[in-house]
């Protein structure tokens, strides 16, 4: 990224931080609201200092990939720094104005030009879609299954937005849209086939009994709402994104979440294993999960070819390169080191003992019923094996190893970027340009040779 690229990515998204506090200031405000809001500014002004005291960007490093896609780690970071300066500059100025100051604008965020690009003649929405996706699938970083999603994602939104020239679409268009994405049905073509989207919406309008999308669903929306928009506003079709005041919606309750295990919980589960198991995968499948942090899934469908040595370090790779495999994400493709425990306890002489093909059987893995999980019955019967253990914490399954492994890498001060590598984030296919830029296995072995089970 050059450095005029630089300070124009900065310069937009000062500017929108200022749109954003003239919004919020012309609320109708009570007294007792704004002394709560002031206080939460000024909570906000001492947080973000802290992150910049310490250089910790991981609160800004997705967006700037978002708004960036197509650069390199560094210009990210260096972006992520930027974008945490703004905020704080933004976070200041909003607690002066709360204060009874005047909003003073900072020169270099005074509005944005009206984009170069005259709205008659800018794409529509779904063309500005097309030229996206062209890119990313010529560049390698979409899979065919992940632009297959993303077309259909785009496609919604272009409906939902009524597919007008990108240029003509303001911030109460997206404000409108984030809406209507949240009233979508779940399982929409199935449940309403050869209905348009508005006719769907006008069908269910306040209906109470229809089921809407997920939280995740939502936010996996808003997702390629912002994408499309900031890729559009990079290659000068709209001087700033209006979806940048799209902003996720709660994916449930904190109490409400999954929650990690505790080393008794693991002591407990593999006890329990060690009775229970009468196949190897009973044993292997949640000793795979708690040292990589992959999902049930991920581990139930490797075959032989995908547990080797590469570049000296013995890893697992988690592909989709045979039938009945299936990753949840582009992003999930990964290479992961095998942990030093796992070889100790006999990984590799395992799969050497293994015909070609699948380590485990076919009933664990997979199933031809839609309405089903592939790990259905094998999900069933580990988290049985849990509660017999003694865990009966309805928020711990077998699942909370994904989320025990994130817990204690951070926990160790692993970079987050090193735990979406090893994890295989859900939205790293979309926003980071990272697939085929991975770090080396020699590094991430390291990385996951850190942590400590009781297993």
């Amino acid at each position: 990224m050059k450095q005029g690229e630089l300070e124009q990515l900065t310069q937009r998204y000062l500017a929108a931080s200022f749109d954003e506090i003239e919004d919020r200031l012309a609320l109708d405000w009570t007294p007792a609201g704004l002394e709560e809001y002031s206080s939460q500014l000024n909570e906000l002004c001492h947080d973000i200092s802290g992150a910049l005291a310490h250089a910790d960007t991981s609160s800004t490093i997705s967006l700037a990939r978002e708004m960036a896609p197509d650069d390199d780690d560094l210009s990210h970071r260096k972006l992520a720094r930027r974008l945490i300066e703004v905020r704080l500059t933004a976070a200041m100025a909003e607690l002066r104005a709360v204060a009874g100051e005047p909003l003073r604008r900072p020169e270099a965020a005074q509005r944005a030009p009206e984009s170069p690009v005259a709205t008659e003649t800018s794409p529509k929405v779904s063309e500005m879609a097309a030229m996206y996706a062209e890119e990313r699938i010529s560049q390698g970083r979409w899979s065919p299954k992940t632009a297959k999603q993303s077309a259909t994602i785009f496609q919604l939104i272009a409906d939902l937005l009524g597919d007008p020239p990108i240029g003509e679409v303001t911030k109460g268009h997206i404000r409108q849209l984030g809406l209507d994405i949240t009233k979508l049905p779940s399982n929409m073509v199935k449940r309403y086939p050869g209905l348009t989207v508005a006719d769907v919406l006008a069908k269910t309008e306040g209906d109470a009994s229809v089921v809407r999308l997920e939280p995740r669903s939502v936010n996996k929306n808003y997702h390629h709402v912002r994408t499309l928009f900031a890729w559009a506003a990079e290659h000068d079709h709209i001087a700033q994104s209006p979806a940048a005041i799209l902003r996720e919606v709660e994916e449930g309750r904190p109490q409400d979440a999954r929650k990690a295990f505790v080393d008794a919980d693991i002591t407990a589960l593999f006890s329990e294993i060690a009775k229970k198991a009468k196949e190897p995968y009973g044993l292997w499948v949640p000793r795979i999960m708690a040292f990589t942090g992959c999902r049930m899934g991920e581990a139930a469908q490797l075959r032989r070819g995908d547990v080797r040595i590469e570049q000296g370090v013995p890893i697992f790779d988690f592909n989709e390169e045979a039938d009945e495999k299936n990753l949840k994400t582009d992003g999930s493709m990964r290479q992961v080191p095998i942990h030093p425990r796992l070889l100790g306890l006999g990984i590799m002489a395992f799969v050497a003992g293994c015909p070609d093909g699948f380590l485990f059987p076919k009933r664990v893995r997979h199933t031809k019923n839609p309405e089903r999980s592939n790990t259905d019955l094998l999900s069933k019967q580990l988290n049985r094996w849990l509660r017999a253990a003694g865990v009966t914490d309805p928020r711990k399954k077998v699942q909370s190893f994904r989320g025990t492994f994130t817990t204690r890498m951070k926990e160790l001060g692993v970079p987050e970027y090193h735990i979406a590598e090893i994890v295989g984030h859900e939205n790293d296919n979309i926003t980071t340009g990272r697939y085929g830029k991975r770090s080396n296995l020699a590094t991430l072995r390291e990385v996951v040779a850190r942590l400590v089970l009781p297993i």
